[in-house]
C-alpha cells in the first residue's frame, strides 16, 4: 500500500516528529533565563513564518508573577519550571492564562509532577499523530481549494476541541483546602 504523495508524507513527518523532551531529557542542572529561553526556542521552534520567538524573558517573568509557574531560584530555573514553561508554551494558544494556571496547579505540581509532564508529552505526540493520519484524505494533488477546505476543517476542530477542554476544566471538582481564585 502507498504511503501518500511527497506532499501528504512531507507533512504527516512534520506533524509526527513533533515532540517534546520528556522528564528526564530535561536539564538535570539550573539554568539561567537566556539558557531557558534558548533551549525553548529549540524544542518549540518559532511561529510560523512569523519569526516569533515561543518564549521571551518577559513572558517567564509574567507566568512567574500570575502564579503560573514557580519563581526561580536564585535566578535559576530547573526542570520543573522547564517542564510548566514547555506546557505553558504548548497550551497558551488554546486555553487563558487563568485556565492553564489552573491545570498546571492541578496536574504538574506535587510529587507526581514529573509523571505527568511525561503523560503530557506523550499526548502531545499522539495527538499529533493523529491529526497527521488525517492528512491521507487530502486529494494527491491539493489544489487551493482543498488545502482551504483543509485549513477550514483546522480550525473548526481545534475550536471545537478548546471549548471541549474549557468545558473540562469546569467539571474539575474543586480542590479540597484551596479556595478558587
Amino acid at each position: 500500500m502507498e504511503e501518500g504523495t511527497r506532499f501528504q508524507q512531507a507533512l504527516r513527518e512534520r506533524l509526527c516528529a513533533r515532540r517534546l523532551p520528556r522528564w528526564e531529557e530535561l536539564p538535570d542542572f539550573d539554568l539561567y533565563m537566556d539558557q531557558v529561553l534558548a533551549l525553548a526556542g529549540r524544542y518549540l521552534g518559532s511561529g510560523p513564518e512569523t519569526g516569533e520567538k515561543a518564549l521571551t524573558a518577559s513572558m517567564v517573568n509574567n507566568y512567574v508573577k500570575m502564579g503560573v509557574m514557580p519563581p526561580p531560584v536564585k535566578k535559576r530555573y530547573g526542570r520543573m519550571h522547564i517542564a510548566h514553561l514547555l506546557a505553558i508554551c504548548v497550551l497558551k494558544s488554546v486555553l487563558s492564562i487563568s485556565e492553564i494556571r489552573e491545570l498546571i496547579r492541578r496536574e504538574l505540581s506535587g510529587e507526581g509532577a514529573a509523571q505527568a509532564y511525561d503523560r503530557f508529552c506523550r499526548l502531545y505526540q499522539e495527538m499529533n499523530a493523529a491529526v497527521a493520519e488525517a492528512v491521507r484524505e487530502l486529494p494527491e494533488e491539493p489544489e487551493e481549494e482543498a488545502l482551504r477546505g483543509l485549513l477550514l476543517h483546522a480550525a473548526l476542530r481545534a475550536r471545537a476541541e478548546q471549548s471541549l477542554a474549557q468545558e473540562a476544566l469546569l467539571l474539575l471538582p474543586p480542590e479540597s483546602g484551596r479556595e478558587k481564585k
